[in-house]
């Protein structure tokens, strides 16, 4: 059942008081939009023909490692094989796979121990190990926005049928985990992540997240550094050891209304997931749900909460021109999730938590963008096409 209407002034009221239980956790200056996740670590390792491997052990916490292999010795062929910590092969790479002196970075190795092997003729052969990266299970929580003393998001997947219905759990096969990178060592190294949703899957593949999941630097500086090129895009980032991972071919950019459109890559054969359908009626004080991944968790849903738009009108922290309030509880690396209506279909990008107002107070609403302000981007990209609006 849609809510109808105009919202209360007493749940107004409700959605800018401070709850008790954030008395001692003050509201952000400047809300914090993506989630740190992990570490990118300049390695510098040297592999050559030898019985003895080269070792990368990681703390037990860490989900899954990449890393960047660069040829360094041309004219030579060899293979490097990567194993686990039983000697289980888990990625070959050979030399005529890659190009003399450029980085290529492995697969998604889910373990936290990996051993590298070189088999060359040549024992001059040899690759240099440049980085890795490191992904924990969890993130540590960089700030919350949620209505009670706990968050009220529950599980996609592991909650009881009763609690989550099938159709948001088939939405959520679109929803993915986006997992960057990039630095330097002047400005350090940082890995994080966001969320983000699959608006086209044929003739491109077509992912929606925030332009600000682009990097946690100036808006100039966004996506630049190789931010795409070596992105992830995890649809299967739910608990399962299933890989269903996208590369980042390009982003086309919004930086005015937060939004950024990824054209994805894959070498899989499977079929990517069913895409989401965009809604053309702009939000009205109506209930909504979002799925996200909420400080880099599994997919996780936030049900029956309120989208408000009129209600709104007074609350100096939202600008209706370009977005709407909600109450669904968020997090750091919910930033690109989508926010659906009660038939699923897409009526905003969440992309901002709780803020302080003109007068020094936490709003406690976060905010998400219309998703008026992507069809009309869409409609200014000819070469966007295969993308559903209702």
């Amino acid at each position: 059942m849609k809510l109808s209407g105009r919202l209360s002034p007493v749940l107004v009221a409700l959605s800018v008081a401070i709850h008790p239980s954030h008395a001692s956790s003050p509201c952000e200056d400047a809300p914090k939009m993506a989630t740190e996740f992990g570490v990118n670590t300049i390695w510098g390792k040297n592999v050559q023909p030898s019985a003895a491997p080269t070792a990368l052990t990681l703390p037990k916490d860490i989900r899954w490692i990449r890393v960047a292999v660069k040829p360094e010795y041309p004219g030579a062929d060899w293979v490097l094989t990567i194993r686990d910590v039983k000697g289980r092969p888990l990625q070959s790479i050979s030399s005529s796979a890659v190009v003399q002196g450029h980085p290529v970075w492995t697969e998604r190795l889910p373990v936290n121990e990996l051993y590298f092997f070189l088999d060359s003729s040549d024992p001059a052969a040899k690759v240099r190990l440049t980085e890795y990266i490191a992904m924990s299970a969890t993130a540590k929580r960089p700030y919350y926005s949620i209505q009670g003393p706990k968050e009220a998001w529950i599980d996609l997947f592991e909650s009881p049928l009763e609690n989550v219905d099938t159709l948001h759990r088939r939405k959520g096969d679109a929803v993915g985990m986006f997992v960057a990178h990039s630095g330097s060592n002047l400005n350090g190294f940082k890995v994080w992540s966001c969320t983000g949703f699959l608006i086209a899957n044929s003739p491109k593949l077509l992912f929606v997240t925030n332009d600000h999941c682009g990097g946690p630097w100036t808006i100039d500086d966004r996506w630049s550094g190789g931010v795409c090129e070596t992105a992830v895009v995890d649809f299967s980032w739910d608990g399962d050891l299933v890989k269903r991972e996208f590369g980042c071919r390009s982003a086309m950019r919004d930086p005015a209304n937060d939004l950024a459109v990824l054209e994805l890559s894959t070498t899989q054969t499977d079929a990517p997931p069913k895409a989401l359908v965009l809604r053309k009626k702009p939000l009205k004080d109506e209930r909504v749900s979002i799925i996200h991944h909420p400080a880099s968790l599994p997919k996780q849903i936030s049900l029956n909460c309120k989208g408000i738009t009129d209600a709104a009108a007074g609350i100096d922290t939202v600008n209706l021109e370009t977005d709407f309030a909600h109450l669904c509880d968020t997090e750091g690396g919910s930033s690109g999730a989508p926010i659906l209506d009660d038939d699923g279909f897409v009526v905003g990008i969440h992309h901002l938590g709780f803020e302080k107002d003109t007068q020094g107070k936490c709003d406690m609403i976060n905010k998400a963008v219309n998703v008026g302000r992507l069809i009309e981007f869409l409609a200014s990209k000819p070469e966007l096409v295969g993308v559903q609006i209702k």
